[in-house]
Order: structure tokens, then C-alpha cells, then sequence
């Protein structure tokens, strides 16, 4: 069909013509713009990540997260800048603000930091957000950034780095093959355009490289479709997450989309980020803009010192160490195996098994976690056990993306080593000699089981768990003891057959006792009355004969008197 014109060029007649199409555009415009914003990504994500606001409230059928209501929790610092749990807070409008500069490029695996206002026309980032949750067999990502100045054009990326190491300008940390970053490129109209590139070290780099043309680089772009979703704000919207809250980002439709928000999420298994089968693990993020376009090889502007993050399809293993009476243990150090044989999950790992690095030990609670565990088969290993506790068996698992949640709980009983008590009875005996000596066949009880002492004075009793007990003596007649029962502390293995023994012990002496007898005998019958005092305590009857005794009596020097007639 030909065009129609209404009248020649520059005529009135044209230029309504003119405003009228322009008048059409603009509204085919709105509409796919506000098609283009609702709903949430498919397979279960739960999160408005695709409606350029932060409040849970657009979506059909309403989702039940967005910013101000995240999946994770998301702690902003207080200080500016600053990084925090899922938020990382930057400089705006300020002398002091850093940014990447010197011509550095995203190929650039340590680009140069400088510091300087960022000019009003490019992105004066302020903030970025990640959350993630795994729902509906799928792993979902969602992003979301602020700048201060209104802008209608958005060239950014976030980037996921497996290190946390800090490369050679000390504040973006250093590149691993495989990790990722994502393009979010919005021109002022429609719908911004996600992308992901990996980081590559091998390879052509003339065909595999996005704009470098030396390893390593990122590569191509794959646009992330159907897999992503990514909106920004065109009206004002409020941000409640401290500090500063409640804040507001200004927006507009005024020659097109002006924002300072935007926001994305993308399904990770869906996407291939995620492979089937493979683990895969981001520890630091953070958000940097590039100066004009959406060109790849654009110089690199302000951005927002990376965080930290936990973004993984890998296992977990929670292991749990306690005693055979149930008591947490701390301490503990367990440490993965690769199981280079089938899992039987009967014999302990062997020498052709290795140790990965992957440990953990053990807290109060007697708990740990192994976290970013590679799928495949393992045994659990104690390798450094709680003192005065036996090792348990080793455990063999097996890790698989099928595995509920990626996670393996497993518990370790350490059994208590026991410990003993050595009892030594000792006495005081004139016909063996001065000084204390051995008393052989004394009873003594111990949790319920009696033994004698030896010919060395000394009874053991072994096989006795952690705790306290109380040591009882059956005094034999004719002695004086210190203490019929002695609390005892068992906290040390020991067994009583130890070549050199090490475990508890206690004393207990006696003391042989005497009696004396103090007696009176007047030779004349009632001739005469005496009285005893002093070591007894007595006297005499009508007949002047009596007698006065002291019993029990430990060895010492007494004096006894007696008064005749008094």
C-alpha cells in the first residue's frame, strides 16, 4: 500500500499528518511497554522481578516477593559505601566516589580504579540488590540496581566471580574460567535486553571472544530470551529497604522511559547457566555501568564494590557429631573423600580415595556444614577426632542434582572412651614399722561393683564413663577413717590395665585406735575410795575397787589421774 501524503513537504497539512503517526507510535508504544511489565518468570519463580518496581502487588496472580519483601533477607550497611547481606551501597554526586577508568574495558581482568565524580550524563550507580531461591526444580537469580541521576538509557552488568580473591587493583576479585556475566541493556524504549557471557581462558579467541581478540575474554553474547525477564521504572516507586527508607526513585514516560530502577530475574537451570548435572558456584558480585551504548567495548564507568553471595546449584552436607548419650560434641573436624570405588557404604574409605579440601568442624551445637559440593560419590571422614572420644565410622553418600534439596544429613555418634578410678588404702601398723603402710582386703564400692584392695593397698575400677562417682569405703573394725566416701571426677581415658596409668585416683588412710583401761584396787576391802580422771572418766565402789576405759583411741600420748581417798 502506498503512503498517502497530505500535503507537500513543510505544509500544515503534513506536519498534522506527521504528529498524528508520532501520536500513534507513542501509544503502540505504551501498550507494549505495560504488556511487556507484569507477571513473574514461569516454572515457579515467586518473585516480581519483571514489573520495574519493588512491591509485591502487579502481578497475576499476585507474587508473593519483590524487593521490599525479598526471598533472602537483604541488609544494606549504614555506612556508604559498603557492602551488606545481598545489597552493596556506593558514593553518588561525590569527589570521593570510585570508578573504573583509564579507558578500562570489560575484557580488562584487573581494571584500573580511580576515584572522581561521575559526570551527570553517565550512570551514578547507588545501589544493587541480588536474592535467589530454588523452587519448581529451577534455580532463579533476580538483580535489581539504582543510580541517582534520571537517565533514559541503561548499559550495565552485573558480574558473578567464583573468587573472592581480590585481583591486582585490590577491589574486583580475580577472574575464573566459567564465571559469569550478565548484560542488562535498555535503550529508552520497550523492554531491556539480557544477556550472559562466561569467562573463557582457552579456546579461538577470534571466533569465541565477544570483542578481545586474546585469551582469556568473554565470550559471545546468548541473548537470554524466554529464560529472563527485566523491567525499569517509569513512574516514581518506593525502595523501604534501610538505610535512608523509605526512598523514592523518580521515573518518567517524557520522550520516552527515564528511570532510576530497574530490575531482572532469570531462571539459571532453564537458562543452561546452571547445566544439568554440573555444580556450579558464585561467591562475590557487584554491578558496573559502561559510559555510552550498549556497545561490548564500551570504556567501563562507575561501579559498586563487589559482595559477597552464595549463588550455587551444588550440595550441601550437614553433619551433626554427638556422644553414645546424645551430647553434642564440638570440635570435631570432618573432611570429603572422593569415593574412587562403588559406594558399598560398608568398608571406610581407602588409599585410593581422595581428600577433596572440602571440611568443616564441628560448633557448640555439635553441627557443620560443607557447602558447594560437587555431584558424586563421597565418604565422610573424621579426621580429627574430640579428645577422650572414639572416632565413629566413616559414612559414604552419594550427591546427585536428583538428591532432595542437594543436601545430605548425616549423623556421628563418637563413643565416650571411658576412664578409671585407682583407690589406695593406706595404714598406720607399729609391727611393720614407723610410718604408713599398705592395707590389704579393705572393701570399697564404686557405681554399684565392690572390690578389695591388694597387697599393695589399691583397688581399680575400670570401664567407667564420664562424670562424677562416689567412692565408698566399708571401714574395717579397729580403725579410725579419714572419710567413708570421696567424690571423684572421671574426665580422662584410662583403663586400669595401662602400662602407665593415667586415670583418677583417690586416697583414703586409717588409722589403728587403742583402748585403754584404767583400774583400782583398794587391798583392804573398803579401805579406800578413788576417783579416775583425765584419760577415763570413773570411780571406785563401796569395796574401794573399780575400773575406768577409753576407747577408740588413735595414737598419742595420754595422762590419767587417780585420787586414793579422797
Amino acid at each position: 500500500m502506498r503512503e498517502r501524503v497530505l500535503g507537500p513537504s513543510g505544509s500544515k497539512r503534513r506536519r498534522t499528518r506527521l504528529l498524528v503517526l508520532t501520536l500513534l507510535a507513542a501509544s503502540a508504544f505504551a501498550v507494549l511497554f505495560v504488556g511487556a511489565s507484569s507477571g513473574t518468570l514461569s516454572g515457579g519463580s515467586t518473585f516480581e522481578s519483571g514489573d520495574g518496581d519493588l512491591a509485591p502487588n502487579t502481578s497475576t496472580p499476585p507474587a508473593a516477593h519483590d524487593w521490599n519483601a525479598p526471598v533472602e533477607t537483604i541488609t544494606c550497611p549504614n555506612t556508604i559505601p559498603g557492602s551488606g547481606t545481598n545489597c552493596g551501597l556506593d558514593l553518588v554526586k561525590s569527589q570521593a566516589d570510585n570508578s573504573l577508568g583509564q579507558g578500562s574495558k570489560e575484557d580488562n581482568p584487573a581494571p584500573t580504579v580511580v576515584s572522581g565524580q561521575i559526570p551527570p550524563s553517565k550512570d551514578d550507580l547507588s545501589r544493587f540488590y541480588v536474592n535467589k531461591e530454588k523452587v519448581g526444580g529451577n534455580d532463579y537469580l533476580y538483580l535489581a540496581w539504582e543510580r541517582s541521576n534520571l537517565l533514559g538509557s541503561a548499559h550495565m552488568d552485573f558480574e558473578f566471580n567464583q573468587s573472592s580473591t581480590p585481583s591486582a587493583n585490590g577491589v574486583t576479585p580475580v577472574r575464573t574460567a566459567g564465571d559469569l556475566l550478565i548484560d542488562f541493556d535498555f535503550g529508552g524504549s520497550g523492554v531491556p535486553v539480557l544477556a550472559k557471557h562466561t569467562w573463557i581462558t582457552s579456546g579461538n579467541a577470534a571466533t569465541d571472544c565477544e570483542a578481545s581478540n586474546t585469551l582469556p575474554c568473554w565470550d559471545k553474547a546468548v541473548n537470554l530470551g524466554a529464560f529472563a525477564e527485566a523491567q525499569v521504572n517509569s513512574a516514581p516507586v518506593t525502595d523501604t529497604n534501610p538505610p535512608g527508607a523509605p526512598r523514592t526513585l523518580d521515573g518518567n514516560t517524557k520522550n520516552g522511559i527515564n528511570s532510576t530502577f530497574g530490575e531482572a530475574g532469570i531462571n539459571l537451570t532453564g537458562s543452561g547457566i546452571f547445566p544439568p548435572g554440573v555444580c556450579e558456584h558464585f561467591g562475590a558480585a557487584y554491578l558496573k555501568s559502561r559510559s555510552s551504548g550498549n556497545s561490548f567495548t564500551s570504556e567501563l564507568k562507575d561501579f559498586i564494590a563487589p559482595i559477597a553471595v552464595d549463588i550455587s546449584n551444588c550440595g550441601t552436607v550437614n553433619i551433626h557429631k554427638q556422644d553414645d548419650l546424645g551430647a553434642p560434641l564440638a570440635g570435631a573436624v570432618f573432611t570429603l573423600f572422593t569415593d574412587n570405588a562403588p559406594v558399598d557404604g560398608a568398608a571406610p574409605h581407602g588409599a585410593e580415595d581422595v581428600a577433596t579440601s572440602l571440611t568443616c568442624t564441628t560448633d557448640a551445637s555439635g553441627d557443620c556444614s560443607i557447602t558447594n559440593v560437587p555431584f558424586g560419590d563421597y565418604w565422610a571422614v573424621e579426621t580429627t577426632g574430640v579428645p577422650n572420644h572414639d572416632l565413629a565410622p566413616d559414612q559414604s553418600f552419594t550427591l546427585t542434582a536428583n538428591t532432595p534439596n542437594r543436601t545430605i544429613s548425616l549423623t556421628f555418634v563418637d563413643p565416650r572412651q571411658p576412664g578409671a578410678i585407682k583407690v589406695t588404702k593406706t595404714r598406720k601398723h607399729a609391727a611393720d614399722g614407723p610410718g604408713d603402710h599398705p592395707h590389704a582386703g579393705v572393701s570399697f564400692t564404686v557405681n554399684g561393683v565392690t572390690k578389695q584392695t591388694d597387697a599393695n593397698g589399691q583397688a581399680c575400677f575400670g570401664g567407667l564413663q564420664f562424670g562424677t562417682y562416689t567412692v565408698h569405703e566399708t571401714v574395717p573394725a579397729g580403725y579410725h577413717v579419714d572419710a567413708n566416701d570421696k567424690s571423684v571426677t572421671v574426665d580422662n581415658s584410662a583403663s586400669c590395665s595401662d602400662t602407665t596409668y593415667v586415670g583418677e585416683t583417690v586416697s583414703f588412710h586409717n588409722t589403728p585406735l587403742t583402748n585403754i583401761t584404767v583400774s583400782v584396787d583398794s587391798q583392804v576391802d573398803g579401805g579406800t575410795s578413788s576417783t579416775i580422771s583425765g584419760c577415763a572418766s570413773g570411780s571406785t565402789g563401796a569395796n574401794g575397787d573399780g575400773s575406768a576405759t577409753a576407747t577408740d583411741l588413735v595414737p598419742g600420748t595420754y595422762t590419767c589421774t587417780v585420787v586414793i581417798d579422797p
